[in-house]
């Protein structure tokens, strides 16, 4: 099979209360002696909001997952600050002609946790495992198989090709984990029991409820990767705090190095103590979903009434406070990923026209009927979200019902097309388009299928761009969900926090602690 060399460089590719947490207590060494060279040693505290659901990243979507376990394992490919696609465990990549097999070939001497070196069978079993349970897998990679070719080198076959193969390898949530053979062989669909990888931190002790410990890998090494992964701190303490203010009270005072998820509104907060700074990030679009199956949004004039009369602005700073916290734009992708930003369809966002509204309401035929907004208070941006569409529709003559529930209730209620119009909801912030922006409950899947096809039978996504802006167009024409806004993700950091990174999510294997 004659194979082209894959170009990397132009290949633009592409969302508790803790015991006994102690300050700052592993070893100190510093790497150098000079003045500002990066010390070493010293654990990093930080405080995310939720705990994970399992430390498996292949099975899951959550973030808190994603977070948790990327210091943990590595995956063939990963993605830059701008989404762009580099090699990992993987040193080199072929492409046929045909663009249906990717040979990769592995970088020899790489060490799992247990001491075994990675293998073309441990890869393979691990992706394998990633394609069939994994909803990026399940979604994109129907039919699709890694064979082992030697020790070093595995084949992914693919039915069709695909422009987003490598970004959706390299996405770190779910994850496409590589990990041994031995404990994905028996491994249950449910996630992984033991957790081994091949990153910069391995799993200590995870206390449930309470703290997960990672220590550093002794024998990991990033040497000759184009994007370094150099453990500083030897452990990583991460305490599950669901209180927003006891996270930042423990920043505060010293306790945590970094937490995770503040509000806007408490980012001042943050800053006038002056021993951290808040640090944002793209955190992924905000949506009012419609339930375009069932009911009075089956009509395409009822969807354009909606989104012709919202807001967005009155949302966001609703939802967010300060324009700081939020980005006004009509692409799914947020604009620090280039490869798959679209403006296509811009003049149906944030009209703000409640006449042309009237007029949409009047051609869908609306006679009084009572309009459903699902939402919860667990989430506050999307239940504000909610509270500002039902006075905007009332404001033109709907009837609203707002029904709010907890998460996992409202979860359950969506999956019931009979009782909901409206829901708003955020996603995680994504690098590329593929599919789930627009298949949430209540859109049909089929329509979107052809734009989505166009974009992964592209060459290359330079290729891609018509595709691209044609499936952002379609969601403009046709309002599976109205896209609000981007919000801005907002963590804090220790003035002592040298080295700290965001890649669609928190990034802590470099990070170093000054004056340990």
């Amino acid at each position: 099979m004659k194979k082209t060399k894959y170009k990397w460089l132009s290949l633009l590719l592409v969302l508790f209360v803790i015991a006994g947490c102690s300050s700052n207590t592993g070893t100190t060494s510093s790497s150098s002696n000079t003045k500002d060279a990066v010390q070493d040693g010293g654990t990093l505290n930080i405080a995310f909001q939720s705990e994970p659901t399992t430390l498996d990243p292949q099975i899951t979507g959550n973030s808190s997952v994603k977070d948790a376990t990327r210091s943990i394992y590595e995956k063939l490919v990963i993605l830059d600050d701008s989404g762009n696609v580099v090699p990992d465990l993987a040193e080199k990549i072929d492409l046929s002609d045909d663009k249906k097999v990717y040979t990769f070939q592995l970088r020899k001497g790489v060490k799992f946790h247990n001491g075994k070196e990675m293998t073309a069978d441990d890869v393979e079993a691990s992706i394998n495992r990633w394609i069939k349970l994994s909803s990026l897998g399940k979604t994109n990679f129907i039919g699709a198989e890694v064979k082992k070719t030697d020790d070093y080198s595995v084949e992914l076959h693919l039915k069709t090709p695909n422009v987003n193969t490598l970004a959706l390898l390299a996405d770190p949530i779910p994850a496409a984990a590589v990990m041994p053979k031995e404990i994905i062989e028996k491994a249950p669909d449910e996630g992984a029991t033991e957790y081994v990888g091949t990153g910069p931190y391995k799993v200590k002790e995870w206390k449930q409820n309470q703290y997960l410990t990672l220590e550093k890998f002794a024998d990991y090494s990033s040497e000759g990767r184009e994007l370094k992964k150099e453990p500083h701190v030897d452990e990583i303490k991460i305490s599950f705090i669901t209180d927003e203010s006891t996270r930042i009270s423990g920043l505060t005072t010293g306790q945590f190095d970094i937490a995770l998820g503040i509000s806007s509104d408490n980012a001042q907060q943050v800053e006038g103590a002056q021993t951290a700074s808040i640090k944002k990030a793209p955190g992924g679009f905000l949506g009012l979903f419609y339930n375009s199956q069932k009911g009075f949004f089956k009509e395409l004039n009822a969807r354009k009434a909606v989104n012709a009369v919202i807001n967005s602005e009155d949302i966001l700073s609703s939802s967010y406070g300060s324009a700081d916290f939020y980005e006004l734009t009509s692409s799914i992708v947020n604009k620090q990923f280039p490869n798959y930003y679209s403006e296509a369809g811009s003049a149906e966002y944030n009209q703000h026209d409640p006449d042309k509204a009237k007029e949409y309401l009047k051609e869908a035929g609306y006679n009084g009927q009572e309009i459903k907004i699902l939402t919860s208070r667990d989430y506050q941006d999307q239940y504000n979200t909610a509270v500002v569409v039902q006075q905007e529709l009332e404001d033109i003559g709907v009837k609203v019902k707002l029904e709010v529930y907890d998460w996992a209730t409202f979860g359950e209620k969506l999956t019931d097309t009979s009782s909901w119009d409206l829901y708003p909801v955020d996603w995680a912030a994504r690098s590329t388009i593929f599919q789930g922006f627009w298949t949430s409950y209540g859109a049909p899947v089929e329509e979107s299928t052809k734009y989505l096809d166009a974009i992964k039978a592209s060459a290359d996504v330079e290729d891609a761009r018509p595709a691209i802006d044609a499936a952002q167009q379609y969601v403009w024409d046709t309002l599976p969900f109205t896209l609000i806004g981007h919000k801005v993700a907002l963590n804090a950091v220790a003035n002592k926090v040298e080295g700290y990174e965001f890649n669609l999510g928190p990034v802590f294997y470099n990070i170093s602690l000054k004056n340990n």
